[in-house]
């Protein structure tokens, strides 16, 4: 699967599980946090939708806020997911 796809999918997945984010308006590379207001139970959820989607599995150390900085950061988790 190309990075292009990997990141339409991650980005209907966030629209899924965060309905107040408008996906074509999202800054990828913008603080989760700071910009977009996502906290650990948002965080949490994203990653299991993106479990579903892609059928990959994080490890319980990688369902921390603190991990992801942007959502670019969550869509290379899953690409890295998706090489192993």
């Amino acid at each position: 699967m190309d990075k292009e796809t990997i990141k339409k999918q991650s980005l209907e997945v966030i629209e899924e599980v965060l309905p107040d984010l408008d996906p074509a308006s999202i800054d990828t590379a913008a603080s989760i946090r700071d910009d977009y207001d996502v906290n650990s139970v948002s965080i949490i959820k994203l990653l299991v939708g993106l479990e579903d989607k892609f059928d990959v599995e994080f490890d319980d150390s990688e369902l921390s806020l603190h991990k992801y900085e942007s959502f670019d950061d969550v869509i290379e988790s899953v690409e890295k997911k998706l090489e192993e």
